[in-house]
């Protein structure tokens, strides 16, 4: 929850940063157009802002959301993981952002990606991923894939103990990049240029740029080597480049805005403006069609996040297997109940011999048993009632506002019921009956936490065993 919480933060002070940073922008570049005769920077800086956002920055975000999946990192870390499941989370992030998204996995030695792309660490293809890790940053950009190019994000993921497992990333089709500033260059006429904290030109409106990636390492292109930039330092003061600024070279206004969350800057040489009244139309049309925009992207963004939040909460507190309720959930349940009802009943139900059952049936068939018994042990009980898998073959279940024989004559019920019921299963040639052990404990919720009252009614499950089995116990 306390993730969720910190995610849901994270990303509105995310926005509500760009936004407010996009209308000081605007204000500055008003003031400077009107001095300076920057009417078409002002122009481009509106549209080049939601662009940026949405190609480079929200892939970023995406990024850095799976490097903190703690459900990723849980799946990452098991001894044999699924590359089905990896390749349909990968698969599903890639769908909801329209981007690739990969994982370089240290502990199984892989590297893998939306498109079903499988490699192992030590192929030539993956020579990024030892190169990335012995650096000491945890996020990098870079271009690669020659044939076609992307550009990358990479995020070293991490355990809750900070031991590395690997890479968690995003890849952008630089493709996809050009024709989305293509009008904008079109009809603004200026050149965009994006730079790395080396002054390494990492990306061009006009045309790719190279990186240092082992098969480029010839083409590199320095920020300090265009004329236009040499112009501007020249007119400037060294501390004004770590900000938001525009200078006019000859016929020309270069513009400079920092995206932090890179550690890059981005460049914007346009041409000069012309007529101040239309500046004015221009600009009061675009600011108030801006502000609309903005309604409707924060009131799309506010339910996009509360639609994704549930979606993750619901996914975590529940049982995979039987769709019940998890120890999570219950455990916040409780406490949740504990402050309407005085009394609260805690039954545990453990299903008698299921070890046999899996070893005489198989692991299939107990998955089966698990499934039917979670799903009469939920049909039989109150709408108000709870009922979850605390692990393996044992069910948790809260039966709020009952009194000990209430809740008695409702598990023997339940019992009976299950007793009485004859499974079968496609795998197995004769149909077998399941017995299930209760044990019941009821205490004043409110000078007992969810552990005493388990303790109790484990005793009394106990006790229910140790007779025979197929019995309901009360704790006394």
């Amino acid at each position: 929850m306390n993730f969720i919480r910190k995610f849901e933060h994270y990303l509105s002070a995310l926005y509500l940063f760009t936004i407010i940073t996009l209308l000081i922008t605007s204000y500055f570049t008003f003031k400077e157009v009107i001095n300076s005769y920057n009417k078409n920077q002002h122009q481009s800086i509106i549209p080049l802002f939601s662009i940026v956002n949405t190609e480079i920055i929200r892939p970023l975000n995406t990024a850095y959301f799976m490097a903190n999946d703690p459900l990723l990192i849980e799946l990452i870390e098991q001894d044999n993981v699924s590359q089905e499941r990896l390749l349909s989370y990968l698969k599903a992030m890639s769908i909801r952002h329209n981007i690739v998204t990969f994982l370089a996995i240290e502990k199984h030695g892989i590297n893998i990606d939306s498109t079903g792309e499988v490699l192992s660490l030590n192929s030539d293809k993956v020579e990024w991923y030892y190169r990335l890790k012995e650096q000491n940053h945890t996020q990098f950009a870079d271009i690669g894939n020659a044939a076609d190019p992307h550009l990358f994000f990479d995020i070293k993921l991490f355990n809750a103990k900070d031991e590395f497992l690997g890479f968690a990333g995003v890849a952008i089709d630089l493709d996809h990049f050009a024709k989305a500033f293509a009008q904008y260059s079109e009809r603004f006429g200026f050149e965009l240029v994006f730079a790395n904290e080396k002054n390494e030109v990492m990306l061009s409106s006009n045309y790719l740029m190279k990186t240092d990636s082992h098969h480029r390492r010839d083409e590199i292109v320095n920020v300090n080597d265009l004329d236009w930039y040499q112009s501007m330092l020249e007119n400037a003061d060294e501390k004004l480049l770590n900000s938001i600024v525009a200078f006019t070279q000859g016929d020309r206004v270069v513009s400079q805005m920092p995206l932090q969350a890179l550690n890059w800057r981005m460049y914007i040489i346009s041409p000069p403006a012309s007529e101040q009244q239309e500046y004015w139309t221009l600009f009061l049309t675009r600011i108030g069609l801006f502000l609309l925009v903005v309604l409707v992207l924060y009131s799309i963004f506010i339910g996009f996040l509360d639609f994704f939040k549930h979606k993750l909460v619901a996914s975590s507190e529940t049982d995979y297997l039987t769709q019940l309720p998890n120890r999570s959930f219950l455990t916040w349940k409780f406490e949740e109940l504990a402050c309407t009802y005085n009394d609260i009943c805690v039954v545990i139900a453990d299903i008698d011999y299921f070890k046999q059952i899996n070893d005489q049936y198989g692991h299939v068939v107990g998955d089966a048993v698990l499934k039917e018994i979670a799903k009469q042990l939920e049909n039989c009980l109150r709408s108000g009632d709870i009922c979850g898998r605390w692990g393996g073959e044992e069910f948790v279940m809260l039966l709020p506002d009952l009194t000990s024989e209430q809740a008695v004559e409702i598990i023997e019920r339940l019992r009976k019921s299950i007793a009485s019921f004859s499974f079968s299963h496609s795998s197995i040639s004769q149909p077998f009956n399941i017995t299930v052990s209760f044990g019941i404990c009821q205490q004043q919720s409110e000078s007992q936490s969810l552990d005493n009252l388990l303790q109790y009614a484990d005793k009394a499950l106990y006790k229910a065993k140790s007779k025979g089995r197929n019995r309901t116990e009360y704790f006394k």
